[in-house]
Formats: structure tokens, sequence, C-alpha cells
């Protein structure tokens, strides 16, 4: 009998999450295997920011340099940001906002970066192969098996052959349909969408249009309603058509038509307008009601759906993605309990309804921006900025009582992000960039034994520590901690632990809690927001 091959962990979907996961398991060694029904990437910019906290995770796994460089040429004139509306284009005017205080500036060693979807995931495949990653495009998952010791995946190719492969574990990223999920039959917390859009992208020439003026987007309230997405600045925009899917649905929208209405919407009836790609899409929001079942998790758009205003979708994927693969690769390791994989839904399905919460509030086109109207002062009040909703946050500690899901700042308390300071002049090295692939510990000042208390609590558990001496008058202004106290932080750069002396007893424990012998508290939306979404 032929021995059917086997993968510590399958990754089904090939788009930004999928990668992502891809990238985070071999930078934790360990390997995978990945699978992408299409064979190449789409044509569709969709996602076109990577938040802060996504730059803080690409910059732990050394691709900062390359995203930055694909970044650098995906404008081609003017700048990212700004809001216009306007019966069209040709007649738009901007909105007065502000876009530097959308977010209130977390301490970080990234920042935000223009780069649409379509031209980051090719970097991310590209760099997977370079690592020794397993990818395989063309490639679909059509059925599992999932057992008490893993996953039987079939996978047919394009020409139709079928291979069996089993993995341990089968992480879904196969989007907001997801398959995986429809079959698992896991259900979920739903709104209906409030608006129906068909995307267009197309190529037409906007320079002369524009006269060097640029905007992030533009809202176009005419005979065509909808919104004109930016994309290099030039020659390449999204084109989002309202539609009513009571009168009329995608296929009554042929290129043609859909070519004289984007016509329609810049002003210009002159144009040469050609369609690229296209795809429909609405604003219904989902959650699944789990992350998890059984060996298999779900990820990215597969566990939440929202409008993409904010950009929370793939951004808050990616920090899915970052939380779980550290806890496969303890569990496969050995130095985890596999109750530690339990954690992963509590910590990270809060984050996807504050991301829906925040996405349903911006379905105003002024409201998305910070502008009052007559209307819409409470839905205001109830707003974020980008970085409270993707940085400061607190996970729940273990045994604690459910925790409030934000805080003021990062200051290295239980279940935050870990405090951001520059190590050197120059400020190329951060206190993020001393955290993982095994935990850290972070202590303030020099002369304690922590190094001996990390060696006997790492014989005690079989975790990697690592331990560093920072500057001591520095590291305790920015987290309260006493001389010679240390953060244990987790892989995932969150704080697992603060501890006031170099006890080995106590860092085993507090290792033993984080890598699994208990389960943190759900952390629960407060009042406010779940006002906003019931």
């Amino acid at each position: 009998m032929t021995s059917v091959p086997h993968t510590p962990v399958l990754v089904v979907g090939g788009g930004l999450v999928g990668l992502s996961t891809a990238l985070l398991l071999e930078y934790h060694g360990v390997p995978y295997v990945l699978v992408e029904r299409r064979a190449a990437a789409s044509p569709l910019p969709r996602s076109r920011g990577l938040h802060t906290h996504t730059g803080e995770i690409y910059r732990q796994l050394a691709v900062t340099e390359r995203v930055d460089a694909a970044a650098a040429s995906a404008l081609r004139a003017g700048r990212f940001g700004g809001a216009w509306t306007g019966e069209n284009l040709s007649v738009a005017q901007p909105l007065d906002i502000d876009m530097h205080s959308m977010g209130a500036g977390v301490p970080s060693p990234a920042r935000f970066v223009f780069l649409p979807q379509v031209l980051l995931e090719p970097v991310l495949a590209e760099t997977a192969r370079e690592r020794g990653g397993d990818l395989r495009f063309g490639v679909e998952l059509t059925d599992f098996d999932p057992g008490p010791d893993g996953v039987l995946a079939t996978l047919r190719d394009t020409a139709g052959t079928e291979t069996r492969l089993r993995a341990d574990y089968l992480i879904a990223a196969d989007g907001a349909n997801s398959p995986i999920r429809r079959a698992l039959g896991v259900g979920g917390w739903e709104l209906p969408p409030t608006h129906h859009y068909l995307n267009v992208f197309a190529r037409v020439d906007l320079t002369g249009v524009l006269n060097g003026r640029s905007f992030s987007q533009c809202e176009i309230d005419g005979p065509v309603r909808g919104l004109v997405l930016s994309k290099n600045n030039t020659d390449e925009w999204s084109f989002h058509l309202e539609y009513d899917p009571a009168v009329s649905t995608p296929a009554d929208y042929p290129d043609d038509r859909c070519a004289d209405l984007i016509r329609a919407m810049i002003g210009r009836p002159d144009l040469d307008v050609r369609v690229l790609a296209r795809a429909a899409w609405d604003t219904g929001t989902f959650v699944a009601d789990d992350y998890r079942c059984d060996r298999i998790f779900l990820t990215g758009d597969a566990a939440h759906r929202h409008a993409p205003w904010g950009g929370y979708g793939g951004n808050t994927g990616v920090a899915d993605a970052h939380n779980l693969v550290w806890k496969l690769a303890a569990v496969l390791s050995g130095a985890a309990s596999p109750d530690l994989l339990d954690t992963y839904a509590p910590e990270r399905r809060p984050r996807a309804l504050v991301a829906i919460e925040q996405s349903r509030l911006g379905t105003d086109f002024r409201t998305r921006y910070g502008l009052p109207t007559p209307d819409n002062a409470a839905d205001l009040a109830r707003r974020l900025d980008l970085d409270t909703v993707m940085s400061r946050y607190r996970y729940a500690a273990p045994d604690a009582e459910p925790t409030p899901l934000h805080v003021d700042d990062l200051s290295g308390r239980t279940g935050t992000r870990v405090p951001h300071l520059w190590l050197d002049p120059e400020e190329t090295l951060s206190t993020l960039d001393l955290c993982g692939p095994g935990f850290a510990v972070l202590v303030a000042g020099t002369g304690t034994p922590w190094r001996d208390a990390a060696s006997r609590a790492a014989h005690a558990t079989g975790a990697d520590i690592e331990v560093h001496y920072l500057p001591e008058q520095q590291w305790q202004e920015a987290t309260g901690l006493p001389a010679g106290g240390a953060l244990l932080i987790r892989p995932d750069q969150h704080v697992a632990s603060r501890l006031g002396t170099a006890d080995p007893d106590a860092l085993t424990r507090a290792l033993r809690a984080a890598l699994g012998t208990a389960i943190p508290a759900t952390a629960t939306l407060g009042s406010d927001s779940a006002a906003v979404l019931g």
C-alpha cells in the first residue's frame, strides 16, 4: 500500500493571509504545504494599506525591505490619502480632513504603508518560495477528513490529478465564502449588507482630469452612484459601482456597460476605458461562532468578513495568523499543551467584532473620515482610531476577569503588545526586534541573574527563552517595572507576564501559564459596541 505524504500544517488559501501564515510557519521552523486553487493571483487591488501592526509583523519576518521596495513603486504620481465627493470626478471637491489625525500614533518601529494587495502577494509568495516553502498554486482542496490525529486532505491540480496529503493541522485561509467553514457547518453572527457594489478595476488615464491632485477615495453621488479608489494615481483605478440587487445582478453589467458607467462617474464620455477585472461584493458582515474545529482553524476572511472601510480585513487576518502560528509551533514541538490552541478564538474573535463595528460605522462617507453631519454625532462618538483598533488592545490574562478591550497606552500590561523603544542612536533596533521566535525576557537594567533563571525555566518547560538587558531608567519609565524587573514576552510580541525579580520558579510558572495550562477569559464588548452591532 502506498503511504500518504505527511506535513505538519496544510494551509488552504494563497492570498494575503495564507501567504503571511506560510511565512510565519517558516519563521517558527514548521514545515508546511500551501495550496491555492487559482493558478495566479487575482488582478483586483482589494486591500490597499498595511497598518502599522502588520508592518511590525513583517518586520519580525524580515520582509520589510521587500515590502517597502514594492510600495515605493506603487504610486506613479501624487500621494496616498484624502477624500473627495461630487456628482462626478470632474467636478468633485476634497473634503477638509486631516489624515494624520486618523491615527493616534502608537510608538512603533513600523509605519502605515500604501501597497495594494495585488502588488504585495507576489512579494510574499516569492519570499516564501525562496525560504523553502512548499507553495502549490493551481491546486485545490476537494475534500478533507478530520480525525483525532490529523486531517486527511484530497487535492486536485489543474490537470485533474488527485493526490492525498495527511496534515497534523489545517489552517483555512480560503476566503469569505470558505468552503472549509461551510463543510464544517460552522455558523456565525452576521448583519445584512447595507450596500452592493461591483468592483471594476480599469485602466483609464485620469492625469488630465486630476491635474496633479490625488485622493484615496472619491464618493460619486450623481446619476451613477459609487466610489473611485486610487491604485497608482494615474491610469489604474478601482470603480465601485453601486447597484440594487432587487433590480439587477452583476450579470447585467458586461464590460461595455461598465466602461460607460465609469465614463459617467468621471464625467468624461470621451475617455478610453479598459476593464481589467471585476467582482461583486457587499457590505454584509459575518463572524464565525468559533475559529477552531479540533485540528482545523479559520483565519482571515474565513473567520470574519466585513466592509473594507478602515482596511481592517486583511490586516486583522495577518494578526490572526501571528497569534495562531506560534501556538501551533509550540504544540508541535512538544513545549506547549494542546490546550494552548484553545486560546486562539478567545483572543482573536473579539478583535474581529471590533473591526466589524468600526467598518460598519464607516458606511456613511463623511462618518468614515470623521466629519460631523446633522445625523452622525452618535456614530462619531463610537469611532476608534486605527491604532486603537489594531494595536492598543489587550488579550485577557489567564484566570482573569473579563478584560477591557482597549488600553490608553502600551506600557507593558499583560496581554498587550510590548512597548517600543529604540535601543541604538541610529534607531535601527527596537524592543520589538528582540521578540521571537521563542519567548523573550526583557529586563530593566543589568546585574540580575535572569539568564540563570531563564535557563532553569527553559529546562523545566522545554521552551526557548532569550534574555535581554535593557537601559534601566528607560525601560522602567516605559513599563513601570522595578529595577531588575522584567517582562516575559510571547513570540507574537505580547506580554505574557510581569515579573519583579529573577525568581526561576515564578518564571517557570509564568511560562507554563503562557504555554497552555490556563485559558484566558474571553474579552467582551462594552455596552456601546454591543448597541452598534446588535
